[in-house]
């Protein structure tokens, strides 16, 4: 996350600063889409409900707060950006739910089994805008990974196999989001290229992943109705 674009607010890369200092014709055959569609979305829905267990909101964000100990604490600080290197009111919530960025570490290092990058758990503004009173909660996941495959194919990969996951996390952080200037989530991707490292930012509304995990929108409609950023911080839109 750490680039010569980056200001700390935290701020991140162009949508988006990153973190540190982006017909079918006759017959029947017409019909099998939308009905595949339709499959698909049910076992979307059916996977989130076994993956929250049918928990309460409130149980939900206690799952997170399980996760703080004094010896997560101590393994997961380094996770946390760095409190001094803000410049907006990221500073204040940052402290007031420092379980929770603490909890949202564990749950994605312990549970849902990713690598979170160094000083990425955290409060974010987005650059592009340069609107300071609007964060977004967010982390990156350093992917270890060298890809040569074409930057598109890699971020899609990416976003499908994990975004969902990290969406439950966060969203189970209710009283976060129930902060006025905390407008919804960044989560972000790097991994090495030929050219050198790269990296995927997803910017979600609050008000859209409240709706895709309360079924109300697909996967696919929930990145699309997102803001997605680059490497440069170039807004790009991601075939889902």
């Amino acid at each position: 996350m750490i680039n010569n674009l980056i200001k700390y607010a935290t701020s991140r890369r162009g949508s988006g600063v990153r973190p540190g200092l982006s017909s079918t014709s006759g017959g029947s055959g017409g019909d099998i889409i939308p009905v595949r569609r339709t499959v698909i979305f049910m076992l979307q829905l059916t996977a989130l409900f076994f993956a929250t267990c049918g928990l309460t909101a409130t149980e939900r964000e206690q799952v997170i707060l399980n996760y703080y100990s004094d010896r997560n604490r101590d393994a997961y600080a380094d996770l946390l950006v760095d409190v001094q290197r803000y410049t907006t009111a990221g500073a204040e919530y940052h402290k007031k739910y420092y379980r929770h960025l603490i909890g949202i570490a564990g749950d994605i290092v312990e549970k849902k089994k990713l690598s979170v990058e160094n000083g990425s758990i955290g409060f974010y503004y987005d650059k592009r805008s340069g609107d300071r009173g609007k964060l977004y909660l967010g982390l990156d996941i350093n992917t270890q990974a060298n890809y040569d495959q074409p930057f598109e194919n890699v971020a899609v990969s990416l976003v499908r196999k994990s975004l969902r996951d990290i969406v439950q996390t966060i969203n189970s952080c209710r009283s976060i989001f129930g902060e006025g200037e905390i407008v919804g989530m960044v989560i972000g991707w790097k991994w090495s290229a030929p050219g050198g490292r790269e990296h995927v930012s997803v910017w979600i509304p609050k008000d859209d992943f409240i709706r895709f995990e309360d079924g109300m929108i697909t996967f696919g409609e929930l990145v699309q109705r997102s803001t997605v950023t680059n490497t440069i911080g170039r807004v790009i839109r991601l075939p889902l």
